[in-house]
Protein backbone atom coordinates (compact mmCIF):
# COMPACT_ATOMS: atom_id res chain seq x y z
CA UNK A 1 0.00 0.00 0.00
CA UNK A 2 2.79 2.41 0.91
CA UNK A 3 4.56 1.69 -2.40
CA UNK A 4 1.39 2.45 -4.36
CA UNK A 5 1.01 5.75 -2.48
CA UNK A 6 4.65 6.83 -2.84
CA UNK A 7 4.66 5.82 -6.51
CA UNK A 8 1.59 8.02 -7.05
CA UNK A 9 3.22 10.99 -5.31
CA UNK A 10 6.44 10.43 -7.27
CA UNK A 11 4.43 10.21 -10.50
CA UNK A 12 2.62 13.47 -9.77
CA UNK A 13 5.87 15.26 -8.93
CA UNK A 14 7.72 13.55 -11.83
CA UNK A 15 10.40 12.23 -9.48
CA UNK A 16 12.76 9.95 -11.43
CA UNK A 17 11.84 11.51 -14.79
CA UNK A 18 13.78 8.76 -16.56
CA UNK A 19 10.81 6.49 -15.88
CA UNK A 20 8.51 8.71 -17.91
CA UNK A 21 4.84 9.41 -17.28
CA UNK A 22 1.56 7.58 -17.96
CA UNK A 23 0.88 4.12 -16.51
CA UNK A 24 4.26 2.74 -17.60
CA UNK A 25 6.08 5.34 -15.52
CA UNK A 26 3.83 4.71 -12.55
CA UNK A 27 4.45 0.96 -12.83
CA UNK A 28 8.22 1.51 -12.88
CA UNK A 29 8.03 3.77 -9.83
CA UNK A 30 5.81 1.25 -8.03
CA UNK A 31 8.18 -1.62 -8.86
CA UNK A 32 11.17 0.45 -7.80
CA UNK A 33 9.56 1.23 -4.45
CA UNK A 34 8.65 -2.43 -3.88
CA UNK A 35 12.16 -3.60 -4.79
CA UNK A 36 13.75 -0.99 -2.54
CA UNK A 37 11.64 -2.04 0.43
CA UNK A 38 12.24 -5.73 -0.19
CA UNK A 39 16.01 -5.34 -0.49
CA UNK A 40 16.12 -3.15 2.61
CA UNK A 41 14.29 -5.81 4.60
CA UNK A 42 16.40 -8.61 3.14
CA UNK A 43 19.68 -6.96 4.11
CA UNK A 44 18.71 -4.93 7.18
CA UNK A 45 16.18 -7.21 8.85
CA UNK A 46 17.29 -10.69 7.83
CA UNK A 47 20.77 -11.36 6.45
CA UNK A 48 22.97 -8.88 8.30
CA UNK A 49 21.21 -9.14 11.70
CA UNK A 50 21.50 -12.94 11.52
CA UNK A 51 25.18 -12.79 10.59
CA UNK A 52 26.05 -10.07 13.12
CA UNK A 53 23.79 -11.43 15.87
CA UNK A 54 21.83 -8.19 16.16
CA UNK A 55 18.16 -7.69 16.96
CA UNK A 56 16.59 -5.41 14.31
CA UNK A 57 13.35 -4.88 16.25
CA UNK A 58 12.43 -1.56 17.82
CA UNK A 59 11.32 -1.63 21.45
CA UNK A 60 9.41 1.44 22.64
CA UNK A 61 10.59 3.31 25.71
CA UNK A 62 7.07 4.38 26.78
CA UNK A 63 8.34 6.45 29.74
CA UNK A 64 10.36 9.63 30.04
CA UNK A 65 10.16 13.16 28.76
CA UNK A 66 9.46 13.93 25.11
CA UNK A 67 13.13 14.78 24.60
CA UNK A 68 14.27 11.50 26.15
CA UNK A 69 11.86 9.45 24.07
CA UNK A 70 12.72 11.22 20.82
CA UNK A 71 16.43 10.95 21.61
CA UNK A 72 15.99 7.25 22.28
CA UNK A 73 14.12 6.75 18.99
CA UNK A 74 16.80 8.57 16.96
CA UNK A 75 19.61 6.79 18.81
CA UNK A 76 18.12 3.42 17.88
CA UNK A 77 18.92 4.12 14.22
CA UNK A 78 22.62 3.85 15.12
CA UNK A 79 22.53 1.61 18.22
CA UNK A 80 20.74 -1.71 18.44
CA UNK A 81 20.42 -4.67 20.75
CA UNK A 82 22.55 -7.73 20.31
CA UNK A 83 21.29 -11.29 20.61
CA UNK A 84 23.22 -11.47 23.90
CA UNK A 85 21.17 -8.62 25.38
CA UNK A 86 23.80 -5.86 25.08
CA UNK A 87 24.04 -2.92 22.72
CA UNK A 88 26.19 -2.44 19.62
CA UNK A 89 26.54 -0.16 16.65
CA UNK A 90 23.62 -0.93 14.34
CA UNK A 91 25.77 -2.27 11.52
CA UNK A 92 22.88 -4.29 10.13
CA UNK A 93 20.63 -1.23 9.87
CA UNK A 94 23.29 1.10 8.49
CA UNK A 95 25.05 -1.27 6.10
CA UNK A 96 21.72 -2.87 5.13
CA UNK A 97 20.37 0.52 4.03
CA UNK A 98 23.56 1.22 2.08
CA UNK A 99 23.39 -2.21 0.39
CA UNK A 100 19.74 -1.62 -0.53
CA UNK A 101 20.51 1.77 -2.08
CA UNK A 102 23.51 0.35 -3.92
CA UNK A 103 21.34 -2.45 -5.32
CA UNK A 104 18.81 0.17 -6.43
CA UNK A 105 21.41 1.37 -8.94
CA UNK A 106 20.63 -1.75 -10.97
CA UNK A 107 17.01 -0.70 -11.66
CA UNK A 108 16.90 3.09 -11.30
CA UNK A 109 17.20 5.35 -14.37
CA UNK A 110 20.76 6.02 -15.55
CA UNK A 111 20.89 9.58 -14.17
CA UNK A 112 20.21 8.23 -10.65
CA UNK A 113 23.16 5.80 -10.67
CA UNK A 114 25.84 8.07 -9.28
CA UNK A 115 27.69 7.76 -5.98
CA UNK A 116 26.34 11.13 -4.86
CA UNK A 117 22.73 10.20 -5.53
CA UNK A 118 23.23 6.78 -3.92
CA UNK A 119 24.50 8.39 -0.70
CA UNK A 120 21.73 11.00 -0.83
CA UNK A 121 19.12 8.22 -1.00
CA UNK A 122 20.95 6.44 1.83
CA UNK A 123 20.80 9.58 3.99
CA UNK A 124 17.12 10.02 3.26
CA UNK A 125 16.50 6.36 4.16
CA UNK A 126 18.32 6.81 7.50
CA UNK A 127 16.29 9.96 8.21
CA UNK A 128 13.05 8.12 7.50
CA UNK A 129 14.21 5.35 9.85
CA UNK A 130 14.53 7.92 12.63
CA UNK A 131 11.08 9.36 11.87
CA UNK A 132 9.64 5.84 11.76
CA UNK A 133 11.11 5.10 15.20
CA UNK A 134 9.61 8.31 16.60
CA UNK A 135 6.19 7.31 15.25
CA UNK A 136 6.61 3.83 16.77
CA UNK A 137 7.60 5.44 20.07
CA UNK A 138 4.44 7.54 20.28
CA UNK A 139 1.98 5.14 18.64
CA UNK A 140 1.20 3.36 21.96
CA UNK A 141 0.64 6.74 23.64
CA UNK A 142 -1.79 7.74 20.90
CA UNK A 143 -3.70 4.47 21.24
CA UNK A 144 -3.75 4.78 25.02
CA UNK A 145 -5.17 8.31 24.82
CA UNK A 146 -7.85 7.02 22.42
CA UNK A 147 -8.56 4.17 24.86
CA UNK A 148 -7.75 1.48 22.32
CA UNK A 149 -6.19 -0.95 24.76
CA UNK A 150 -5.82 -4.01 22.54
CA UNK A 151 -2.94 -2.41 20.62
CA UNK A 152 -1.12 -0.79 23.54
CA UNK A 153 1.99 -2.62 24.81
CA UNK A 154 2.02 -3.52 28.46
CA UNK A 155 3.70 -1.25 30.98
CA UNK A 156 6.49 -3.83 31.26
CA UNK A 157 7.58 -3.35 27.63
CA UNK A 158 9.86 -0.45 28.57
CA UNK A 159 13.26 -1.66 27.30
CA UNK A 160 14.98 0.49 29.92
CA UNK A 161 13.73 -1.83 32.65
CA UNK A 162 12.84 -5.09 30.92
CA UNK A 163 15.17 -7.04 28.68
CA UNK A 164 13.47 -8.69 25.70
CA UNK A 165 13.20 -12.44 26.20
CA UNK A 166 15.96 -14.52 24.66
CA UNK A 167 14.97 -17.74 22.96
CA UNK A 168 15.80 -20.88 24.85
CA UNK A 169 17.59 -23.45 22.78
CA UNK A 170 17.14 -27.03 23.95
CA UNK A 171 20.39 -28.98 24.37
CA UNK A 172 21.30 -31.04 21.35
CA UNK A 173 21.20 -34.79 21.66
CA UNK A 174 24.24 -36.76 20.52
Amino acid sequence: MASAFTAGISQARNVLPGYGQEWGGYGKRFGSSMASGASSHLFGTFLLPAMLRQDPRYFVKLHGSAGQRIGYAVRRVLVTRTDGGGEALNWSGVIGALFAESLANSYLPDEERTAGKTFTRFGIRMGFSAVSNIVKEYWPTIFKSLRISRLVPSEQSDPGTVTPPRPTIPPSKP
